[in-house]
């Protein structure tokens, strides 16, 4: 039975973005936005949150990702926020990635704003694919307001919470293996 837990539980992924990279610090407790990958047949599907408790106004333009494999396509049919995504490796702030996912900026009522939520789909790839590292997720959160206007701030998803509870999972799983022994 704990074989089918831990297969089921590794079919979907969680990231907080709770982690500056450059740029300014959101208002607001973090984590900031929260992205959840989870296997479909074909492909993933990604969900992204702009936090609800971020300040009002802060909205995220852009999310970046690293998969060990290129995904083949992408569909956001019926999604109210994505505007493009692009397939291919590029670099933004220093950092590697092969999926850019491109928000509306305008109209500020049309934005990925504090409780919105967008899902898409990426196919030819599993959550087995993603890269899982440290800088392989990060987010553009645009409008951060500061005493003479707004900024803006990258923010990456340090390793994902599932896959840390997965290893100690299979950590202990190997213990009581052990101990049986």
């Amino acid at each position: 039975m704990s074989l089918v837990a831990l297969a089921q539980a590794s079919a979907s992924i969680v990231f907080n973005f709770n982690t500056v990279w450059t740029g300014g610090t959101p208002i607001g407790p973090s984590p900031w936005a929260t992205m959840t990958i989870t296997d479909i047949a074909g492909g993933v599907q990604i969900s992204l949150t702009n936090s609800p408790t971020n300040a009002s106004g802060q909205f995220i333009s852009k999310l970046n990702l690293l998969f060990n494999a290129l995904p083949t396509g992408s569909n956001s049919t019926g999604d109210p926020y994505v505007t493009s995504i692009s397939l291919g490796n590029y670099t933004d702030a220093g950092l590697s990635f092969n999926v850019g996912v491109n928000f509306k900026m305008a109209p500020p009522l049309q934005r990925l704003l504090p409780g919105g939520t967008s899902t898409f789909k990426l196919f030819g790839v599993s959550t087995s694919d993603f890269a899982g590292l440290n800088d392989s997720a990060m987010v553009h959160i645009q409008g951060i307001p500061t005493d003479t206007g707004t900024i803006s701030g990258k923010i990456i998803a340090p390793e994902p919470g599932s896959l840390i509870a997965i290893g100690t999972g299979l950590a202990g799983l190997l213990g009581l293996r052990r101990r049986r022994k």
